[in-house]
């Protein structure tokens, strides 16, 4: 027996099932797809509003099974609840999941962060100078965070619920660091770099993550504080660390989502009106999110590079970014 709800509210909803007396989500199935080897559990395919079938993983090849009902009109899955936060947990870790394995719960100390940090550096075939010049900004960065009462206690909730988020974002701040320098930029906009990539996020929760994950690029269906958290967290180190803080970080935390093409958000800007700060910082992100998402090869890396950021990215303050990130990663290109 069954029973279909949705959970609504401001923030979008998340549609259930009742199962013999267990709760199931839905899940789209571009999602499940996109990442099947990360589903480590049964599910049901919902046929019909009373008609579902279960699907075990030994039942041979899962991606496959999803496309075929993809091809006849499916466009959900169903996890019991349990195994619907896993699957999404397991596709936040992304990038650590290459050397945290099944560690999900270990909490890293700053030294464990910045090597793990490291063997991604290296993993991806960046020079390890620049994780050298990323250690030391971050330390220095995060001598300073200790000290603000206003935003230390942000930084220790996100560091607590969004390690590997936080993760994500260190790599992130590191390679945009690395085309800083590839670009030849004074040194000091490290500085700038790692305090815009690492303050940008520190509102989001990690049910923010969760729901972003689930809504497969619908918006409407991120929370209220995922749709906010750019001008939201600028208006805090606006407010009191306004005088300490450059102009740049403070366009850079608010701008950090945006794309050049008027995709990202908040405001959907587009090229010249995003500050260059911004755009190597985006450009960095841009390519961290595609290794989390993708099996990245590093003899396959210009390909993936040129059909991530060709198109989306031409415009005149995100052309020396883009180059950077080809010469970074070793590749002769005429960008």
């Amino acid at each position: 027996m069954s029973q279909d709800r949705d959970e609504s509210g401001s923030e979008g909803f998340i549609k259930q099932a009742e199962i013999d007396g267990k709760m199931y989500t839905f899940l789209p199935i571009d999602v499940s797809i996109k990442y099947y080897d990360k589903i480590k559990s049964g599910f049901f395919v919902p046929l019909s509003d009373t008609k579902r079938v279960r699907i075990e993983l030994n039942e041979g090849d899962i991606q496959k099974k999803l496309k075929d009902y993809r091809k006849k009109g499916l466009s959900n899955i169903l996890f019991e609840d349990e195994d619907y936060h896993l699957f999404l947990l397991a596709v936040k870790r992304g990038l650590t999941s290459f050397f945290m394995k099944d560690d999900s719960n270990i909490v890293l100390n700053n030294d464990q962060i910045k090597f793990l940090v490291r063997k991604c550096i290296l993993y991806n075939g960046i020079e390890e100078s620049y994780a050298d010049l990323g250690d030391d900004y971050f330390d220095r960065f995060y001598a300073w965070v200790k000290t603000s009462l206003k935003v230390y206690p942000y930084y220790k909730r996100f560091l607590k619920e969004n390690q590997d988020q936080f993760i994500i974002n260190l790599f992130s701040s590191y390679v945009a660091i690395a085309l800083a320098e590839a670009l030849n930029w004074p040194r000091h906009v490290g500085e700038k770099i790692i305090q815009a990539s690492l303050l940008a996020d520190l509102t989001l929760e990690e049910k923010d993550y969760l729901r972003f994950i689930a809504s497969n690029g619908n918006r409407s269906k991120w929370t209220t504080a995922y749709k906010k958290h750019p001008v939201e967290m600028a208006q805090i180190l606006r407010k009191n660390h306004g005088k300490s803080i450059g102009r740049e970080v403070l366009r850079a935390v608010e701008q950090h989502q945006e794309l050049p093409d008027g995709s990202g958000y908040p405001q959907a800007l587009k090229g010249l009106s995003i500050d260059q700060l911004s755009a190597i910082i985006i450009v960095a992100r841009t390519f961290t999110d595609a290794l989390v998402e993708s099996n990245f090869s590093y003899d396959d890396r210009e390909k993936f590079i040129s059909d991530l950021l060709e198109d989306k990215f031409d415009y005149p303050n995100f052309k020396n970014p883009t180059k950077a990130l080809y010469m970074v990663l070793g590749i002769k290109n005429d960008v």
